[in-house]
């Protein structure tokens, strides 16, 4: 069986929660994985559990996007 990460076990229960329709829980795993990648990104760490960060980073912001929970941009700021 293939071993999986700290990033990847909390992608799977971010996508848990988002299934059994518990938003905010949903959220804080993505927000979870939004600073586990902050800091293998300090580290300049390249690959994360068989995926590149930049890969990790698309797919919690695409999700956050998703979940509407993103501000929209105000380009009258």
């Amino acid at each position: 069986m293939k071993k999986v990460g700290k990033i990847t076990n909390t992608w799977k229960q971010a996508l848990q929660f988002i299934k059994s329709k518990q938003i905010n829980e949903a959220v804080e795993k993505l927000d979870e994985c939004l600073l586990l990648l902050a800091l293998e990104t300090e580290k300049e760490t390249e690959k994360l559990d068989g995926h590149t960060l930049d890969l990790w980073k698309m797919r919690v912001w695409v999700k956050l996007e998703d979940l509407n929970v993103i501000p929209a941009y105000d380009a009258q700021i």
